[in-house]
């Protein structure tokens, strides 16, 4: 059985470095979108959300890879969700591409979608194959850039913009990676498809209509299925 969560995982110095490197690319993106309201989904002790001008956000804070599995759907009303985060989610359902499917019907007309997922052409990649552990993120699917960007015109949503980062080697010891941060800048440069992570951003697309928001007195969560608490605040480290 595996010993290390998600959650424990985000929390050492690997996953940390990881976890603040996207908080940089998703924090722009979030505080560029406006709504009614906004949802992150996954155990993190950072919040994504922090700064975001949407008024009503919340955290699904439970165990989403078993989401799918149980034939369950989003507890959101249809078009009713303007902004979801979803760090690293795919990669832990049975069945991503139903979770796709279903974060199209939430989300609003124009309402976006981000995610945030392991590469599997880079050393961490590399790592999963030739390593024997069973714990997170390396028993986990890497699911590729280009599998989520095939599955994504047949759902109806649209990539936007992406790029990738963490091209430093998957090491464990805050002062190797301290040392090695210089292979950001390099990666991004001379290397640029083979980070750790890739980010993309993604937009509804419903070709033909306008965008009409939907009455605010009906209620967001359908039912209790996840419990829906406000945002924490998270403090990044420069």
């Amino acid at each position: 059985m595996p010993k290390i969560s998600p959650q424990e995982w985000f929390n050492s110095p690997l996953g940390r470095y990881l976890i603040d490197l996207e908080y940089k690319y998703i924090n722009p993106v979030v505080v560029d979108t406006f709504g009614f309201y906004a949802i992150q989904m996954g155990n993190f002790d950072i919040d994504f959300l922090d700064h975001s001008r949407i008024q009503n956000k919340f955290s699904l804070n439970s165990n989403h890879a078993d989401l799918m599995t149980s034939n369950e759907a989003l507890p959101f009303d249809e078009s009713s969700v303007d902004l979801l985060i979803a760090p690293h989610i795919l990669e832990q359902m049975a069945e991503p591409y139903e979770l796709l499917k279903e974060i199209h019907r939430v989300l609003m007309p124009e309402g976006r979608l981000i995610i945030t997922g392991f590469n599997p052409t880079s050393l961490w990649g590399l790592k999963r194959l030739l390593s024997f552990d069973i714990d997170y993120p390396w028993n986990t699917k890497f699911i590729s850039l280009s599998k989520v960007k095939e599955w994504l015109p047949i759902v109806g949503l649209e990539m936007v913009e992406g790029k990738m980062g963490c091209y430093v080697p998957p090491i464990q010891q805050s002062s190797w990676l301290r040392r090695i941060h210089v292979m950001e800048k390099l990666g991004d440069r001379w290397w640029p498809m083979l980070g750790g992570f890739y980010f993309i951003v993604i937009q509804k697309r419903v070709h033909g209509m306008t965008p009409i928001k939907p009455l605010w007195q009906k209620r967001l969560i359908k039912t209790p299925i996840y419990s829906a608490q406000k945002s924490k605040t998270y403090k990044v480290e420069p």
